[in-house]
């Protein structure tokens, strides 16, 4: 939960120090650009819809994207996800196992906007790749493995503006070819601002 804990330190710290700062007597909403960018912390939980994934649960990371005035938007992200520990142990042996995974992803879709651009809803397309690392220790036996896994599927935010910084939900649900039987759904916080 450590990795956990900085990663999100760490993501805040980084949109906090790079948000715009504005001015007291500033109050007009600048024009609109012909290409706007942003950059969001997300936070929040991702799960498989079947019980024997185990690498996903609590994840914090960094998204940020490039509107056009069409406005066509294309995005980058990572997530990092905290995943779970299980251990056991009896006086002639010992079982560890730890699950984490790191998801990727590339997204396309469109920026609709609301009531003079105060709220924002963004559906679109996205495609992950999800790096699952496993270690195993059994005895004195060590396993490690990572294994990437494909994933695409759509998603959406719901966000408000104030001024150059917004927030809102991110939620998404990627269907994984490799694994049929498990898709996976998230939903995340997000904390942000653009330019």
């Amino acid at each position: 939960m450590s990795r956990l804990t900085l990663s999100l330190a760490l993501t805040l710290g980084l949109v906090s120090v790079a948000a715009p700062a504005r001015g007291e007597g500033d109050t007009k909403a600048p024009p609109s650009p012909r290409i706007r960018w942003d950059l969001g912390a997300r936070v929040g939980h991702a799960a498989s819809w079947t019980t024997a994934q185990s690498f996903l649960g609590a994840g914090t990371g960094l998204a940020g994207g490039v509107t056009f005035r069409v406005p066509i938007r294309l995005e980058l992200g990572v997530v990092y996800h905290a995943g779970t520990t299980v251990s056991a142990a009896n006086r002639a042996l010992l079982y560890w196992s730890r699950q984490w995974s790191m998801l990727g992803h590339a997204g396309v879709g469109y920026d609709i906007s609301m009531f003079a651009r105060r709220f924002v809803l963004r559906p679109r397309l996205v495609a992950a790749g999800v790096f699952v690392s496993d270690t195993t220790q059994v005895g004195a036996a060590t396993r490690r493995g990572i294994e990437p896994v494909f994933g695409l599927g759509p998603a959406a935010d719901i966000l408000v503006r104030f001024g150059a910084l917004h927030a809102g939900v991110d939620a998404r649900a990627l269907f994984v070819p490799s694994r049929v039987a498990a898709p996976i759904g998230g939903i995340y916080g997000v904390f942000g601002f653009e330019r």
